[in-house]
């Protein structure tokens, strides 16, 4: 993944959780950086399990059993992905738009499957909507949980150097790559981990 000098835009300048459009959505992904700006380009983490955990009573109740969209249709429009890849060196995939959008159901409240722990599991990137609601019937709530998810303390920023390494878990957390360098290149080389099943 790179920004050169020239890019106006970055991949990644959204609170998400990586491909979770997917039926299984990656795991965690491990990020090396080989050339970081001399300021800026840092990457924040938000805790998902302490999102949920602050929620009151009568959230998690309400959000318990609940089911949410995830698609891809923003990596599938053709004219988005035109727009948002004439502002950057690292692309998305032409062959990706036109394709019918991948969509897949999520547990809103998600169990970790080695920690048992729960987290929340929505994000502004690829979360449309709720199970046999309308987007617009799902929006206030999504907007709600959006917000809440990446309040500054369940947050943490992670300041890169060249030859730092990054690994992080997406089933309980979400990042954010800061676009806060412009003039200045950045280059990472990135691993995605396979994930299960969302439960």
């Amino acid at each position: 993944m790179v920004k050169e000098p020239t890019d106006r835009d970055n991949i990644g300048d959204v609170w998400h959780s990586d491909i979770s459009f997917l039926a299984r959505p990656s795991l965690g992904a491990v990020l090396y950086a080989l050339e970081v700006p001399a300021v800026g380009g840092d990457t924040l983490f938000a805790n998902q399990y302490l999102a949920y955990e602050t929620l009151s009573n009568g959230m998690k109740e309400m959000l318990a059993g609940l089911r949410a969209r995830h698609s891809d249709r923003m990596l599938s429009d053709r004219e988005s992905v035109e727009r948002r890849n004439a502002t950057r060196s690292t692309k998305i995939a032409a062959a990706a738009a036109g394709q019918t959008p991948i969509e897949n159901l999520h547990p809103v409240v998600r169990t970790h499957p080695e920690t048992g722990r729960k987290s929340l599991y929505v994000n502004r990137a690829f979360t449309i909507g709720f199970e046999n609601m309308t987007e617009a019937e799902s929006r206030p709530l999504l907007e709600f949980l959006y917000d809440h998810s990446g309040r500054p303390e369940f947050t943490c920023r992670f300041r890169w150097r060249k030859g730092s390494i990054a690994f992080w878990d997406n089933r309980c957390l979400l990042h954010y790559a800061l676009n806060d360098y412009p003039g200045q290149r950045r280059y990472m080389h990135r691993i995605t981990v396979n994930g299960d099943r969302p439960r």
